[in-house]
């Protein structure tokens, strides 16, 4: 224990206790040792996004996916300010670690945020944990994201801005327990138990305390013996269970999803699907009807066309129950989405990128209007990461 020269001098007055200065110490001490590790990181996303045409109507709220508030699709959006503290798993034994993230905008809300209101919301609260079996067990409990989809809540993490029909039809956050281990180098899975695929903190009023999610993966990675597949990953994961909305339904969500490194050096791809089955009442795909279901497939390709300058596309085609996708108009919905996004590294720790987003109607209907079956989004995103 260490004391400077004015605690030093209390001491000696009999101002303060040895005791309670040890105690003190070795508090100070104990907190400055959980907090070494901690980090703090998070990103600020805004956007300007222009929607031309009678796509956002009153009426005609369908326009599908795209970042920030469903009122400010022709204008300005403060996304999201996401703050993180974390401490990561180590390499020992008997690793422990936690993540707090905080959401606040126009989309910190159900289903990307627990306790949303469209301030402020709770994305990730977690403790992670080590047990060394094997290979070691990595146990995560509180709330944390899903485990499927091939893109994520976060804005920063994604190669386009808007969302994929396929992210549409996810869960997003959990709030339960979730195990993962790594069999080898080549192969890793998951398995975990939650309250509801989309939770409200602290659960739902469920019929029954036994009623719960349960969730699944497996991940094969390519090892380096495969030449340019090397680190190639095939991903499979099912979700099962309750959905928070309207009235309760058994929702099944099936995801596979693979990133294929290619032989031409700044190039990759990617490509996933997603299926999504109501197996009841709900308010989720096809306006509540029982049975609904949806399906969608999408294909991603980046290129590093310069060191400051990235070209992302993705074409997304999807098919569901009246009114998975669009307006209700009473035939199969169908669906296709091509997504241009060119980001150019300006300035350090910025994400600067423009989008070009076209949705066109498969089927016949006209969703995104009165009589529009196509449906144009130009935006322009801007997040810095900290």
């Amino acid at each position: 224990m260490k004391m400077n020269k004015w605690t030093t001098g209390l001491t000696a007055a009999g101002v303060v206790s040895l005791a309670s200065v040890a105690q003190a110490g070795d508090a100070n001490e104990t907190v400055m040792t959980a907090v070494s590790s901690t980090t703090l990181s998070g990103y600020v996303s805004t956007t300007a996004i222009w929607n031309p045409g009678t796509g956002n109507a009153a009426g005609v709220p369908n326009v599908p996916l795209r970042g920030g508030s469903a009122a400010a699709q022709d204008g300005f959006n403060v996304d999201i300010v996401s703050l993180s503290v974390s401490k990561a798993l180590d390499e020992s034994e008997w690793a422990a670690g936690y993540n707090a993230q905080l959401w606040i905008g126009d989309t910190a809300t159900s289903p990307n945020a627990v306790l949303g209101n469209g301030a402020v919301g709770i994305k990730n609260a977690n403790v992670d944990l080590r047990v060394p079996v094997g290979n070691g067990i990595d146990i995560k409990m509180g709330i944390f994201d899903s485990i499927i989809g091939y893109e994520g809540s976060d804005y920063n993490t994604n190669p386009n801005y808007t969302r994929s029909f396929g992210w549409g039809l996810e869960p997003t956050t959990h709030e339960g327990v979730l195990l993962s281990y790594n069999v080898n180098e080549m192969i890793s899975v998951s398995a975990g138990v939650a309250n509801a695929n989309i939770p409200t903190l602290g659960g739902l009023a469920l019929p029954s305390e036994s009623q719960k999610s349960y969730m699944g993966a497996v991940a094969l990675t390519a090892p380096d013996s495969m030449g340019f597949l090397s680190g190639a990953v095939l991903y499979a994961g099912v979700v099962d269970g309750l959905v928070a909305a309207a009235n309760l339904a058994d929702t099944t969500s099936i995801y596979v999803g693979a990133t294929i490194p290619t032989p031409v050096e700044g190039l990759a791809a990617g490509i996933s699907w997603d299926y999504r089955l109501e197996n009841g009442p709900s308010a989720g795909l096809s306006n509540g009807n029982s049975g609904a279901w949806a399906s969608a497939l999408a294909g991603y390709v980046s290129y590093d066309v310069t060191e400051k300058i990235a070209a992302h596309y993705r074409i997304d085609w999807a098919k569901g129950t009246d009114g998975s996708f669009t307006v209700a108009q009473g035939s199969e919905d169908k669906v296709l989405s091509n997504t241009l996004t060119v980001d150019y590294k300006a300035w350090e720790n910025v994400i600067s990128r423009l989008e070009l987003r076209w949705d066109h109607s498969l089927d016949g209907t006209s969703p995104f209007g009165v009589t529009d079956r196509n449906d144009i989004t130009v935006a322009a995103n801007v997040i810095y990461q900290f």
